[in-house]
């Protein structure tokens, strides 16, 4: 929600705020507005595709520094669509205005982006720091509202609707929250913000009634009410103001004169003339000022007793179970719109906007999701069940119509959580097309393999080996230490020249990357978790990786960047061997191939190696497929480890076990064959 120009109009009015020593107190945090506020106000990047972990920094210093002025943190994190549509024509027109600016930001151009995973990493994170935090079924607003109240604590956000709600104890604008500026002179520090209570803001006008106020948000425009009726009355004539901020103040001045919000209404009446307009006019004011009443909430007795939360509407339906990991936020709050709305709207990233939408390589997982989320009316409906997605086109928002995968007969949502860990398991690999090895590296880092496996075998323009190199980079700097990243930052800092300029390949690949991996995890999170679920923060460094790739692009290989014989070195290795010895021997060739012809192409323009074979490898890509562990060697023909691999790569590119395994992974990979055991 949000108030047209509200914000803006308090905050630039030094009467209305107070300044505030805050500590020793409850807080409740608009979770959504809270990351996106942080994120982008923090100088983080946005073109490459995000910088999560230091993002997660961010959240950790912001939380300690709370935690340090003996402030109580409790997030509440917006979910679903509200279930009555009243909201969706604006989230179709801000899903248009994500298009553009993410377009706009694609082309250097100035624009706005937030990366993909960034709600997982803050999920993730307050699940680390142990603060307390739950997710709603659809929009937290109003259950904010009534918990700060039935708390008597302030609220911290953004949102301009929490200047219209009734908070007994006021609000501190993110804006104005000055956290990084902790004041540790006195014995109990503080952190100095500005705050806004009701009783300052109703006495510069009059003491008017604060009741009056959701009658300006109405009229002034919100989520919910949009009367283009009234939009041309010229409320600047009441002000003593002039400039910008002159209509709202007028707005407030008439206003003032009123006792009651009926009076008021029935004096926006006065301005229209005709009968149908205000009837229309009344029955919106009237619904409108509805959405701001609060009464008890119950999200209380959530966070003080982890009990269900009562649902409303089309959410009573939902089975329990779906519920209960909705709000610990366990499940990713899309489901709702899902199973209640059978509608979705996708999220843009930074991509090559001439290309399809870097979704549609990870179309195939999503229609497994519908198909687990719709089980139940599969098993009683004759018709396919569909999911209307919302998603570009070139710079336009269309929509269309995506067949949900079912899956195995008779299995039902409502029990999933009851199926054998292996079964769900098996649903898993099934979908993302790979074996059910069990692969020779830590369990954390099986899920991104598998995603990463996915991608490289769906995504198109195909990845190569250099894009490969560059995201597995990303996940081995995740995990080093900080003696090892500055060997590798420093090494890449000597080898970058001039500006950096957004390579669109890259980028757009690296987004389908993202992509694949955010519906492999919410894949696992509906299967209940049959994969330990990845710190997101350590998966993706934004800048770094485009820069890898690119210097990969121009010759560098990857061991110049590693310390031979180095932890760093052994686990990049592990992670390019898992990768690639679930990829079959065809898509191997198709990947090394285009490598190679790149780095034939430059090293015929640099005229050097002028009798290099076109079928020879770097010393790092052969390492990428030798001295395999012993974790791979399950079944070769001799019960032996092959090591002869030979320079050809017609005759040996892949280790002799997954040569081996090639035909039959293929009979289980999506994207060669649609019909899988698991599925009808």
């Amino acid at each position: 929600m949000g108030v047209q120009g509200l914000k803006s109009f308090i905050e630039n009015n030094p009467g209305i705020l107070s300044y505030l020593p805050f500590r020793d107190s409850k807080l409740i945090i608009d979770g959504c507005n809270f990351y996106y506020s942080l994120y982008f106000n923090s100088e983080l990047d946005q073109m490459h595709g995000g910088e999560y972990e230091a993002f997660e920094y961010l959240i950790t210093q912001f939380i300690t520094n709370l935690r340090d002025c003996d402030i109580q943190p409790y997030v509440v994190i917006d979910g679903g669509s509200d279930h009555t549509d009243k909201k969706f024509e604006t989230l179709k027109s801000r899903a248009e205005e994500k298009i553009r600016r993410a377009s706009n930001l694609s082309i250097d151009r100035r624009g706005t982006c937030l990366p993909l995973h960034v709600k997982n990493v803050f999920r993730q994170t307050l699940y680390k720091l142990k603060v307390p935090f739950v997710q709603c079924t659809e929009e937290a607003d109003w259950e904010i509202a009534a918990l700060a109240n039935q708390w008597d604590c302030p609220v911290l956000s953004n949102d301009s609707d929490f200047y219209i709600f009734n908070l007994t104890a006021g609000l501190l604008p993110i804006g104005l929250f000055s956290w990084r500026s902790v004041n540790r002179d006195t014995k109990k520090k503080y952190i100095p913000t500005q705050h806004f209570i009701f009783d300052r803001l109703c006495a510069s006008f009059n003491h008017m009634n604060k009741d009056l106020l959701p009658v300006l948000a109405c009229i002034l425009g919100n989520d919910y009410v949009k009367l283009q009726n009234i939009s041309s009355i010229a409320w600047e004539m009441y002000s003593n103001l002039s400039g910008h901020f002159a209509r709202i103040d007028g707005l407030f001045t008439w206003l003032s004169k009123f006792l009651c919000p009926e009076a008021a209404i029935d004096g926006v009446l006065n301005f229209i003339t005709d009968n149908k307009e205000k009837y229309v006019v009344r029955e919106a004011l009237i619904e409108g000022i509805k959405e701001y009443e609060l009464t008890k909430g119950s999200l209380a007795q959530f966070f003080n007793s982890n009990t269900p939360i009562p649902c409303t509407g089309p959410q009573r339906a939902l089975p329990a179970w779906i519920l209960m990991q909705l709000h610990e936020g366990k499940i990713n709050s899309f489901i709702v719109d899902v199973l209640v709305l059978k509608r979705i709207i996708m999220n843009p990233q930074v991509e090559d906007f001439q290309q399809p939408s870097c979704n549609e390589t990870s179309l195939p997982l999503r229609q497994v999701v519908y198909g687990l989320l719709l089980s139940g009316e599969q098993q009683t409906s004759t018709d396919k069940c569909c999911v209307t997605e919302y998603e570009r086109q070139g710079l336009t928002l269309t929509c269309s119509e995506v067949k949900a995968t079912k899956v195995k007969e008779r299995l039902q949502l409502e029990t999933l959580w009851k199926e054998p860990h292996a079964f769900r398991l098996q649903i898993f690999f099934e979908t993302l097309g790979v074996s059910s090895a069990v692969l020779g590296i830590p369990p954390d880092l099986r899920l991104q393999v598998f995603a990463t496996r996915y991608w490289l075998v769906n995504a198109r323009p195909q990845p190569n080996l250099l894009h490969l190199w560059g995201l597995l980079l990303g996940m081995v700097y995740g995990r080093l230490n900080i003696t090892a990243r500055t060997q590798i930052d420093r090494q890449l800092r000597q080898k970058s020249r001039g500006k950096v300029y957004l390579d669109h390949e890259v980028a757009h690949l690296y987004s389908q990357w993202q992509s694949c991996l955010w519906w492999s995890l919410c894949l696992n999170q509906l299967l209940c978790r049959p994969l330990p679920e990845p710190e997101c923060a350590r998966l993706y460094q934004g800048t770094l990786v485009h820069q890898a790739a690119r210097e990969f692009k121009r010759g560098i290989k990857p061991e110049s960047l590693l310390v031979k014989g180095s932890e760093a070195e052994k686990l990049f290795r592990q992670l390019s061997d898992a990768v690639l010895s679930l990829v079959d021997e065809d898509d191997v060739r198709r990947i090394s191939t285009r490598y190679r012809n790149r780095a034939v192409d430059k090293t015929q323009s640099d005229n050097r190696c002028k009798n290099q074979s076109a079928d020879e490898l770097s010393s790092f890509e052969h390492m990428s497929f030798e001295d395999y562990d012993d974790d791979y060697d399950d079944d070769n023909d001799d019960g032996k480890e092959r090591k002869d691999h030979k320079s050809d790569m017609n005759e040996s590119f892949l280790p002799a076990r997954t040569r081996h395994k090639s035909k039959a992974r293929n009979a289980d990979n999506p994207s060669k064959k649609s019909e899988r055991c698991c599925y009808e």
